[in-house]
């Protein structure tokens, strides 16, 4: 337990540091979209490939697929839940489809990438992957829908938006050396794990210098924001670590529901403002609830993975 408080830790405290730069302008801020291209086209398909490099484990390919499994159906009924949520709670119309993206998808890429990969090896990192192919196909498909709910707005489903992110691309490689056994040349291994290495410690800096962009004062004026923030970064999250104690669940000792863990403790995605900023939407909300669940879990994701 102290062992995954202090690696999370760490990680928000790399996350900090970026934020620190970012405030103090020794990285321009213009320069933050440069850096965030160099770790999702770069950095971190090597990470992704290069965790996929190992013997073939029918095990750990039992565990992917229960993780594919998991993420489908946890996000898909967390999707119809959340609807009636803000129905219930009485969300205003115009803000619902972000208030429930928010509350669906997480921030996998850029926080759960190098988390898992910081606290479970190659292992945690290539599940990881693999449940992140499932979100990326539920976030340019259900997603579409969701961020322009209430807004009669359309748009065709580009498949190849789905398909084609590095990312995705990056595991296909990676499958083709894990099933095939293709022994990579150790010149090549060594430049890839170079490349790999910068991953973990340059995303959560990304990250911390992109909350440095926003007017702070401005992040704090919606209550609307504060309900969906504290129902995702502490009640949802809360309720798992809940369900896995009544059940003598150590999801430590068990790599799948660790990941689905995660995935339920993660802040909201950058996509959240991405996906409104594309179809015009709630775009000012959703910055809200991505900067707010990004703040918040440098408190709740150690805490409540120390509770594992």
């Amino acid at each position: 337990m102290q062992v995954v408080f202090t690696n999370v830790l760490i990680l928000f405290m790399l996350l900090f540091l970026g934020y620190l730069i970012g405030i103090k302008k020794i990285v321009a801020h213009s320069s933050i979209n440069d850096l965030t291209n160099l770790v999702v086209d770069v950095s971190m398909p090597c990470t992704i490939a290069l965790s996929m490099v190992r013997p073939f484990d029918a095990r750990l390919l039992g565990d992917a697929i229960k993780v594919m499994v998991a993420i489908l159906i946890f996000q898909l009924v967390l999707s119809g839940l959340a609807y009636y949520a803000t129905k219930i709670l009485k969300v205003n119309p115009s803000k619902s489809g972000s208030w429930i993206f928010a509350l669906v998808f997480s921030n996998n890429a850029f926080v759960g990438y190098p988390l898992m990969y910081a606290l479970y090896g190659n292992d945690g990192l290539f599940l990881m992957a693999m449940g992140n192919v499932v979100q990326n196909v539920l976030i340019f498909s259900l997603g579409i829908k969701l961020i322009t709910l209430n807004y009669n707005l359309k748009d065709h489903i580009r498949l190849r938006h789905i398909i084609f992110t590095k990312q995705n691309i990056a595991v296909v490689v990676g499958m083709f050396i894990f099933f095939l056994q293709i022994p990579i040349p150790e010149p090549v291994l060594t430049l890839v794990t170079y490349v790999a290495n910068l991953t973990v410690p340059l995303s959560m800096m990304v990250v911390g210098m992109s909350l440095s962009r926003y007017d702070v004062r401005n992040m704090f004026t919606d209550k609307e924001a504060y309900r969906l923030t504290i129902i995702r970064m502490v009640l949802l999250p809360l309720v798992m670590v809940v369900i896995f104690k009544v059940l003598g669940i150590n999801a430590n000792q068990n790599l799948p529901l660790a990941i689905l863990f995660f995935t339920a403790a993660l802040p909201a995605p950058a996509f959240t403002t991405i996906m409104a900023e594309r179809y015009n939407t709630s775009i000012e909300f959703s910055s809200k609830c991505v900067f707010l669940t990004t703040v918040l879990s440098i408190l709740t994701v150690p805490i409540l993975a120390g509770l594992l």
